[in-house]
């Protein structure tokens, strides 16, 4: 564990290194945070406009890592950062830079005149080239025209079909074209950019949570304390979004919450640069420490306390996601902790940055043994992280040994950015209860809930919960579970599991063992993370754009997979949700299921054993998106999806190949 600098040292530390950029920003503006431009009133939002009540739909919008990149080129080479085309005979017209401050219209004259030609000479002699609407599996960022036709599709099919929207970071481009460096005014201007697309495409009536991304500074990864220009711009831009009474707190550190939901369920967006062992300027999360990391730890702390102790739920969002070998060892252990300790209150965990959407478990093993490895590089990361998720999986303990308590679930989500394929995801949560006439029955109350220290007697709890949570689901997905023995923790499985240290040792302080021994830890089996009940998460669906390479045609979003049953997108007998356990609006409108609209012609047909046929072949389209079959996004069932991956002929397979 990295050595913890003391509090004062660090304080002037800081301190002197925003002087530093401060003083520095005359010489060399391209280097630091400049002071917001005099006509910034006119480029973004500065003052928080309250959403308007409206029905509840049971779903929201989580999109992460835009990237726009306004120097984007098609039939500009990968080597260029997809900047700069091949020079030809009659010599180039453009230096790829934007003389324009509009970033809608990115392209350069010149591009229609010669797109055409430059795209026949890709397709036909097979040459790398930038891609009109992005180019899949490269490291270029995020075209306009993808920025474009994402937010043309968001506003026309998801306007008024989404509750709030999480919103995980990073929009603007990566630093990976030496002739063309960014600069803090560009990476401002395409926040900005972005918040006007979101601004048009839902308006304000819904909330909208934005996170900091580790390449929305310069430079990027590294972030000290504020306040500083840096937050007081990104407080200026996302002023829309931040409620009031977090300004001050946003200006110190660039985290704050929002109650998606008054008085019932809230978001509360994470700046986890303060944590992330990239960031050279702050040095963990050290107990008793003022290091930015730990003040937001217990920042978290008490927000957790106060919505716990309201009764409401929360989800946790950030742009890094935490897993070991990205945050500060002991920033991880005070996360972990923290999640472990309000598990009763904490509904679910989404981040972004990694491009590979998955999820990963933290558990209290994991947290006791936490050998660093070494972080997992963005680009080449698939292949490790495939291998260190799929021991985790294999190493669950049987059902009569797991104990629920012990662990959590954190999703990541796929990007937009076309590292893979562009990907965004459309959650559903449980509401019932919550219509125009609150139902109180209908809630979990937090504070009601027993709590457990580290001696606690919660062996009669531990006894069910292992039973219960295989036997709620259905007989059709039962599957044959071996007792797994000498468990290797976590999903950096290395080494025998350790033996618990000394609790008066700085170095154990953070350790669970020691942790749940000074604080209550807080879990019940009937809170909306552990069972599906009112705000319960309920499922989700992954569009992507699988048609992204072909330049014939503007891509289109279409499901990549969801995790429902098919009876639940599609409910027997008839378009409505009777007869069915699902008692509010479906997952997602039924346009979107792939070869509705035939079905429906199909209907018509008199013929029919033509009219079978067209069934059996909606059966298959609807089994091919389904391949999850959850009941609900709840902890138990999540510990069965990991067993089934890695027990199941072809789950494995078909889990990287969504990934």
């Amino acid at each position: 564990m990295r050595l913890i600098v003391i509090a004062g040292l660090l304080s002037l530390t800081i301190s002197a290194s925003c002087q530093a950029s401060s003083s520095s920003s005359n010489n060399n503006p391209g280097q630091v945070v400049l002071t917001p431009p005099s006509n910034q009133q006119d480029d973004g939002p500065s003052q928080f406009v309250k959403p308007k009540r409206r029905p509840l739909t049971g779903r929201f919008l989580h999109i992460t890592d835009i990237h726009p990149d306004p120097h984007y080129k098609s039939g500009a080479t990968f080597d260029s950062g997809c900047h700069r085309r091949n020079k030809k005979k009659k010599g180039q017209k453009g230096k790829g830079k934007v003389q324009s401050d509009e970033y809608d219209n990115m392209d350069d004259e010149d591009n229609d005149e010669d797109k055409h030609e430059i795209m026949k000479d890709k397709q036909k002699n097979g040459v790398d080239l930038a891609g009109e609407w992005g180019t899949a599996v490269s490291k270029c960022d995020t075209p306009m025209s993808l920025v474009n036709i994402t937010f043309d599709w968001l506003k026309k099919e998801w306007r008024d079909e989404i509750d709030f929207i999480v919103w995980t970071g990073d929009n603007a481009r990566h630093d990976i074209d030496r002739s063309l460096p960014r600069t803090t005014n560009e990476i401002f201007k395409l926040n900005r950019m972005v918040v006007s697309k979101m601004i048009d495409a839902f308006g304000t009536d819904i909330p909208i949570v934005p996170s900091i991304g580790n390449n929305d500074i310069w430079p990027h990864n590294v972030m000290a304390a504020g306040p500083s220009k840096l937050t007081e711009e990104f407080l200026h831009i996302w002023g829309k979004f931040i409620p009031p009474d977090f300004a001050h707190v946003f200006e110190r550190g660039s985290y704050y919450s929002v109650e998606v939901i008054p008085d019932t369920l809230a978001v509360i967006s994470l700046n986890t640069l303060f944590w992330y062992d990239s960031n050279t300027l702050v040095d963990g999360c050290g107990d008793h420490s003022n290091d930015p990391g730990a003040l937001e730890m217990d920042w978290l702390d008490v927000q957790l306390s106060a919505f716990r102790d309201r009764g409401m739920q929360v989800w946790l969002t950030g742009h890094v996601p935490p897993h070991m070998g990205y945050y500060y060892d002991n920033c991880y252990l005070r996360y972990g902790d923290l999640a472990l300790r309000y598990q009763d209150t904490i509904v679910g965990h989404l981040f972004g940055h990694m491009n590979i959407d998955h999820f990963f478990f933290i558990d209290v093993d994991e947290l006791e043994n936490t050998p660093r490895l070494g972080d997992i590089g963005i680009f080449g990361a698939a292949d490790t992280l495939k291998e260190e998720l799929k021991k985790d999986f294999q190493d669950m303990p049987g059902p009569k040994d797991l104990k629920l308590k012990d662990y959590v679930v954190v999703n990541v989500a796929a990007s937009v950015i076309p590292t893979y394929l562009p990907g965004l995801r459309i959650f559903t949560y449980n509401i019932s209860g919550l219509g125009d006439e609150k139902n109180e029955d209908a809630f979990y109350r937090p504070h009601n809930s027993p709590t457990y220290g580290e001696d606690g007697n919660d062996d009669y709890e531990d006894e069910q919960e292992g039973i219960d949570h295989e036997s709620e689901y259905d007989d059709d997905d039962e599957i044959e579970i071996e007792k797994k023995k000498d468990r290797k923790p976590g999903h950096r499985h290395r080494g025998k599991r350790p033996k618990k240290g000394d609790c008066k040792k700085p170095e154990n302080e953070d350790k669970p063992h020691c942790v749940f021994r000074r604080q209550s830890r807080h879990y019940s089996r009937n809170s909306p993370s552990r069972s599906n009940k009112a705000l319960s998460p309920l499922g989700y669906t992954q569009f992507y754009l699988p048609k992204l390479n072909k330049q014939n045609s503007k891509p289109e979003w279409e499901i990549e997979y969801t995790t429902y049953k098919k009876g639940v997108l599609f409910p027997p007998n008839d378009n409505s949700t009777e007869n069915t356990h699902w008692k509010q609006p479906l997952p997602i409108p039924l346009r979107f299921l792939p070869g509705y609209d035939d079905l429906e012609i199909n209907e018509k047909e008199n013929n029919e054993i033509l009219k079978q046929k067209k069934k059996d072949e909606w059966e298959k389209m609807l089994s091919k998106i389904t391949p999850w079959k959850m009941p609900d996004l709840t902890i138990p069932n999540y510990v069965k999806l990991s067993r089934k991956l890695v027990k199941e002929k072809g789950m494995w397979d078909k889990f990287q190949e969504l990934m």
